[in-house]
């Protein structure tokens, strides 16, 4: 194994000032993972990194505090780059994703630690793989930007690679000025955040400390064949998207594991770019959510048309942004460092997804590759976040979330996999990287 420390060839001096949508994920790293077929050139795979990191230098920086909130000082030590050997193959990297045992793909980014600004925020691991197969492990923390930030950070470094013009991100020093001055004046007036009481953060505390490493995760595959008869079943009354049904179909499964818990909240994370007239390539959590309710007997298709309805009247009710900001506003930094989503709720989990899809994460090209297969790789301390992702070659759509281990167990039973995957016929066309690793 070799690490080495990758720095932008020119030093931005500048903090980034937070907003709330980062706040709310300031302990949370993500992980990513590209499968490539065949050996990349890992030395211009790290002279291209470090071209890209010019525009994009936020990804080197580290958190601090400025005037009582949180930044990011983009005046860090780089990104640590690491190359490392595996004796499993392709396949065999690929399935241990699935089976939520492929933190070695990854060198992790600790959201926890990184928050106290003693770490980088963005870690980098290239795997070389027994059968000359590559994946290239990508750890983000969180507080740096959302999905489409991470994809257009992707396409940079992989343009860099191939000696073409890179993109030109919009990074604004204060992201909660440049939005607020931006936003519509619709909307609600009602946060979608709240800060957590005392006795609240002591239990979040206690459960992360007890609970965190037993959590599992389920990953599971929906054919394009399928999901249409899910969309034709459940969308005789309205017009449902793919989101909406496959969202509504793991709801009514998810709402039947524990006879205990009549009612949940499901949160779908939104990226308000497109739908408030902000610039598309504005780096940061440019994100809010939508609630759904979500009660035991429910069927998937009361549950698709309920986020239906709620999508479509996301202007006028739902785009909380201007009130959660001015809500964090008004706390102080202890306060601040406290605030979670209305759907959080530490003595039970709710889901929360987000939509990963439509990112064209099949379409990054290095050394003339496209990936085979990618995927978030979760090991998430609390349970219920997941996500919705295209499938290999974006085909078909996989679903995955975390879960404590006995609603895990409920999930993949032969009896609970029949009924997910009612709809799936056997001539449907499944790649086999889904036939291989997914439920």
């Amino acid at each position: 194994m070799s690490t080495r420390l990758v720095t932008p060839t020119t030093h931005a001096r500048r903090d980034i000032r937070c907003d709330v949508g980062d706040a709310m994920v300031a302990n949370l790293a993500i992980h990513f993972v590209f499968f490539f077929d065949r050996a990349l050139d890992v030395d211009k795979l790290r002279q291209s990194f470090a071209r890209t990191l010019d525009s994009y230098f936020i990804f080197g920086g580290r958190l601090t505090v400025v005037a009582g909130r949180m930044a990011i000082r983009c005046r860090g030590r780089g990104v640590p780059f690491t190359i490392v050997a595996s004796p499993r193959n392709l396949l065999e990297a690929m399935r241990a994703t699935a089976d939520d045992t492929g933190q070695w793909l990854v060198d992790p980014v600790n959201g926890t630690t990184e928050r106290l600004g003693v770490g980088p925020l963005c870690r980098i691991q290239i795997t070389r793989l027994a059968d000359d197969a590559t994946a290239i492990g990508v750890s983000w923390h969180h507080v740096i930007g959302d999905m489409r930030t991470f994809m257009m950070f992707m396409n940079a470094w992989a343009a860099s690679f191939a000696d073409r013009p890179v993109s030109t991100p919009l990074i604004v020093d204060d992201r909660a000025a440049y939005v607020a001055a931006r936003l519509p004046d619709s909307g609600t007036a009602e946060p979608g955040v709240r800060c957590l009481s005392p006795t609240e953060t002591v239990r979040s505390v206690w459960y992360l400390a007890k609970n965190a490493r037993r959590q599992r995760t389920v990953s599971m595959y929906f054919a394009d064949s399928e999901i249409d008869r899910i969309r034709g079943a459940y969308g005789r009354r309205a017009r449902l998207s793919v989101n909406d049904v496959v969202c509504a179909h793991v709801a009514e499964a998810l709402m039947s594991l524990d006879r205990a818990v009549s009612r949940r909240t499901l949160a779908i994370a939104v990226d308000i770019r497109d739908r408030c007239g902000l610039d598309a390539s504005l780096v940061g959590n440019i994100l809010t959510t939508l609630h759904v309710d979500l009660r035991r007997g429910d069927d998937a298709i009361t549950i698709a048309q309920r986020v239906r309805d709620t999508v479509d009247h996301f202007a006028d009710h739902h785009s909380d942004m201007r009130a959660n900001q001015h809500f964090v506003d008004g706390l102080g930094a202890w306060q601040a460092a406290r605030v979670v989503s209305t759907a959080f709720d530490p003595r039970r989990w709710n889901p929360l997804v987000t939509n990963l899809s439509g990112f064209d994460v099949h379409d990054i090209v290095f050394d003339g590759a496209r990936p085979v297969f990618c995927t978030q790789v979760l090991k998430l301390p609390v349970a219920g976040l997941g996500a919705l992702m295209d499938g290999a070659g974006g085909r078909g759509m996989v679903f995955i979330m975390s879960l404590p281990p006995e609603e895990f167990a409920a999930l993949t039973t032969p009896q609970m996999r029949a009924h997910l995957h009612r709809f799936r016929r056997p001539d449907d066309e499944i790649p086999w990287v889904h036939r291989k690793i997914h439920l």
